[in-house]
């Protein structure tokens, strides 16, 4: 049986003699390989994690052991490779940093040197601790391309939003995208990006200036979702939305949490329902908010434009689905038609808020 007898223990005791010495000839090496190569498969759990990390630190550990010490699949083993060994692959590093675990991604993270791609890897799959490292790093400089990638994920966001903001790691686009779960601390900028986004929107717009109008709200839809919430039938205001808004069920589910006052006064904003019917819509779908908290959200509503809102919505859009914003819906444009003659009528099954031309 392999691994056995007299094997046991063998290719630990020969690791031992290869790092005690920095430099070995080519005949010398190449032994050592194939003496590796055939015993590491049988060598036990305890002597491969020694073996790594003797080897890990050695200039000449022969690349072919190096790759297979980072790859095994215990990672207490592979963890002193991706850590220090500098003859890694990229390729290697890149398979390590998108299949994980975190723990393997932290040691690629504390490396002395990083690959751009590596780095973007990490980014689109490590876990906020690794993120940290990466930003606490004063010789790893995030590009662009990074940047995005972080601010297109939200759960880095909700975690470590004012580390990446305090870092110019957020962009105005990650800002509005992400702000469903940005910390409080950061939504007042967020909402600052959109309104200047919608300004210059509107100056870029022809015929821009006084002559520039919001879209007509979609008062149909608004009647019907502000029924629903009447009824406090949460489901069918949440699908009312989604389809409406044409943002995912999902998002238009989590608006409707405890903690996202700010993003349903915005999305029925978006919208342009009337005070009175998000007033009403707060205290029915909404009814532990305090009465502090309300008037803040009405505030919210008085002051923020309705460009910056519909902005905001539009970066939902692009940040759940990657497609570009869809303004019209069929809601309206069938209300135009003579379609739906009222809210009140309309039938379960009508798809209101489908984007029109979809």
């Amino acid at each position: 049986m392999r691994g056995s007898g007299p094997d046991r223990g063998v290719l630990l005791a020969a690791t031992e003699l290869f790092t005690q010495r920095s430099r070995h000839d080519v005949e010398e090496k190449r032994i050592f390989l194939e003496l590796a190569c055939n015993l590491l498969p049988s060598t036990s759990l305890q002597d491969r994690r020694r073996i790594a990390t003797l080897l890990a630190g050695h200039p000449e550990i022969p690349e072919d052991l190096l790759g297979a010490l980072a790859g095994d699949p215990d990672e207490l083993t592979a963890y002193p490779a991706l850590r220090y060994s500098p003859g890694l692959s990229v390729d290697l590093l890149l398979r390590t940093a998108v299949a994980g675990p975190d723990s393997l991604r932290k040691a690629i993270a504390n490396r002395p040197s990083l690959r751009e791609s590596v780095i973007g890897a990490l980014c689109d799959h490590a876990g906020a601790n690794v993120i940290g490292i990466l930003l606490d790093r004063d010789d790893v400089t995030l590009t662009p391309d990074h940047r995005a990638r972080l601010g297109r994920r939200s759960d880095i966001v909700a975690t470590l939003g004012l580390e990446l903001a305090g870092r110019d790691a957020l962009n105005p686009d990650g800002l509005m995208g992400q702000f469903l779960h940005l910390p409080n601390q950061l939504k007042a900028r967020a909402i600052a990006a959109a309104e200047m986004t919608s300004l210059v929107k509107q100056a870029q717009a022809p015929g821009s200036g006084s002559q520039v109008r919001a879209r007509p709200p979609r008062r149909k839809l608004c009647d019907g979702l502000h029924r629903e919430a009447l009824r406090q039938d949460a489901t069918r205001f949440a699908d009312l939305l989604s389809q409406g808004l044409g943002l995912p069920l999902e998002t238009c589910e989590l608006l409707l949490r405890q903690d996202q006052g700010d993003g349903l006064t915005i999305a029925l904003k978006a919208l342009g329902m009337s005070a009175r019917q998000v007033t009403a819509v707060l205290i029915r779908l909404c009814p532990g908010l305090s009465l502090d908290h309300l008037r803040g959200l009405l505030r919210l509503y008085r002051t923020l434009g309705m460009g910056a809102a519909e902005v905001l919505v539009d970066q939902w859009m692009l940040q759940d689905q990657g497609t570009q914003p869809r303004h019209e819906t069929q809601f309206q444009d069938t209300g135009r038609r003579g379609g739906i003659a009222s809210a009140a009528k309309l039938p379960e099954s009508v798809p209101l808020g489908k984007t029109a031309g979809s």
